[in-house]
């Protein structure tokens, strides 16, 4: 038996390509699911992996900032053999001498980020007694987007369109953009030059002090960047960079708000061992910014409540690029050729769902609604030919597993694993019915998502089943309605957009993509009209056209 210990789950061409060196699919243990289990149990796990081979699978260049973290979680297996290898597959033999030093230096690492996180606790008292400073006008210089993640290995997701759908139709809106991340450029115009922002060389523990030690590195890598006519920071995890260059440079702040990390990681992730430190970091920073864009009302209300005056917000939902998302990219034979690829029939009814798997994605409810399906439906499956794509990977895939196991089920599905981004939109094309099964928060309070691919989907071109919440429903609001369905094919001045049901409830679900698949002409107006909304209204265009208006309203000096 072989394991493999990852930061994030990799992509499935990198899976498939582990396999077959290995030659088996080994047991995956990432590192980021580790985490919010109990450190016990995640010893015992590791001790009880005698006689295997445990590899440290890397998917990418910048997964090696990790690399000490990941020794470190290795020293406490049994395994008989540890290797690392990089994305090539290149092998590197690992003792335990190795990973001693590994450890030593973690230690010096974890001394110096937990001082670094004192130096932050006393910059952020300051800063969250302080006026908010009058910006200064610049008339030239560039536009300077800053993105303070700590993102490794991550190659999908509606956040990596988000960067690159903003940063692009910036550099078309003022002409000169530099962009500063730590994760590269994925899907952003090789005429946006890089800041290649540089993590810590060796990461700490408790992990959480990274975020300060590199919240430090960031300020000091980009003092020698000439002051930018304004920077647009993606708000992270316990950095607040933005604000602390802002009032270095004079210059205005622009902080884009996609909810509280804070509750994100309370809720749905790993709660913060620092939460209120990294609380303040939120809190300067919307204290701080002189603009501050959000994407749903929600958020804009979550804002006004924090005491961010409504003057100083944009409300404007997630958007597409519509030369990225444009259906006529992809030819017939490209279709095939991915259908293939999946083992899909070139004739079937292909109903598709992309997303990281996450809490708020529904892809366990879909996973019910298949089965269901399958168990109740199946005589009606195979003469549609309907057959479900689920692309991506996350939290939620252990279930989604559980749920679709068996050979009854496999016959009308295929799980593809993490796809680049920049592969999404072919997969799209190759859909004829495309799904949003997003479900309502755990805790009772609103959703306040606006999810990226519901944006896509409709650039797309393609019949849309998706959950009536929140956004999602008003900006589908003009669709047909599980409960009220049509029983007559639509007119020649129909303008629904979807397909819409209750969020979470599995026979609405399976009601709306009976009814997708059932009725083509049906399916063909929704698509066609879908496209035509997410052009008009929802493209990064006019996300930016909305930030820019906001900035030269401000008052400056």
């Amino acid at each position: 038996m072989n394991y493999a210990l990852t930061v994030y789950p990799l992509s499935s061409g990198l899976r498939s390509r582990l396999s077959r060196a290995l030659t088996m699919e080994p047991v995956y243990l990432n590192l980021s699911e580790l985490r919010r289990q109990p450190l016990f149990d995640v010893v015992k796990r590791l001790r009880s992996l005698g006689g295997a081979t445990l590899v440290i699978q890397l998917e990418d260049e910048n997964s090696r900032r990790i690399l000490p973290v990941l020794k470190a979680v290795a020293a406490l297996s049994n395994a008989s053999r540890i290797e690392i290898r990089d994305h090539d597959l290149r092998v590197e033999h690992v003792t335990r001498t190795h990973l001693v030093t590994g450890l030593a230096s973690m230690g010096v690492a974890s001394t110096a980020a937990a001082r670094d996180s004192i130096l932050c606790y006393r910059e952020l008292s300051r800063l969250l007694a302080a006026p908010r400073i009058v910006p200064r006008t610049r008339a030239s210089g560039s536009a300077l987007y800053l993105n303070a993640n700590l993102w490794f290995g991550v190659k999908a997701g509606g956040s990596l369109g988000h960067v690159a759908g903003v940063a692009n139709a910036l550099i078309e809106a003022v002409g000169d953009v530099v962009y500063a991340s730590a994760g590269g450029r994925t899907m952003i115009r090789p005429e946006i030059p890089l800041v290649a922002l540089t993590p810590p060389d060796v990461f700490s523990l408790p992990y959480e002090l990274n975020y300060y030690a590199f919240h430090r590195m960031v300020v000091r890598q980009l003092r020698r960047v000439v002051p930018p006519r304004f920077i647009y920071q993606r708000m992270s995890i316990a950095n607040y960079a933005g604000v602390t260059l802002s009032r270095q440079w004079d210059a205005p702040l622009v902080l884009e708000y996609n909810g509280s990390e804070v509750w994100i990681a309370k809720n749905w992730g790993l709660p913060l061992r620092y939460h209120q430190l990294a609380a303040n970091a939120e809190k300067a920073s919307l204290r701080h910014a002189h603009v501050v864009v959000t994407i749903s009302e929600v958020l804009r209300d979550e804002l006004i409540e924090k005491g961010v005056a409504p003057e100083r917000i944009v409300c404007y939902p997630n958007c597409i690029d519509p030369t990225v998302f444009d259906p006529s990219r992809f030819s017939a034979a490209d279709h095939v050729d991915l259908r293939r690829k999946l083992g899909v029939a070139s004739d079937a009814v292909v109903a598709t769902f992309v997303g990281t798997f996450g809490q708020w994605h529904g892809v366990d409810v879909l996973a019910k609604a298949i089965r269901r399906l399958v168990d109740d439906h199946r005589d009606w499956l195979i003469r549609s030919r309907l057959h479900f794509v689920l692309v991506g990977d996350g939290v939620k895939m252990p279930i989604v597993r559980e749920t679709l196991a068996g050979d009854e089920c496999a016959r009308f599905v295929t799980i593809t694993g993490l796809v680049p981004q920049a592969e999404a939109p072919a997969y799209l094309a190759a859909s004829d019915v495309l799904l949003s099964p997003h479900v309502a928060n755990a805790d009772g309070s609103r959703f306040f998502g606006s999810p990226t691919k519901l944006f896509e989907y409709m650039a797309m071109g393609k019949a849309i089943v998706a959950s009536d919440l929140d956004q999602i429903g008003q900006v589908l609001r003009n669709s047909v309605r599980v409960g009220d369905l049509p029983t007559s094919d639509p007119a020649g001045d129909e303008s629904r957009l979807a397909v819409l049901c209750a969020p979470g409830h599995v026979p609405a679900l399976v009601e709306g993509i009976m009814f997708a698949v059932n009725r083509p002409v049906w399916r063909r107006t929704l698509a066609c009209n879908a496209r035509v909304e997410a052009l008009a209204r929802y493209t990064w265009a006019h996300h930016v056209a909305a930030i820019l208006a906001a900035l030269r309203a401000l008052g400056t000096r």
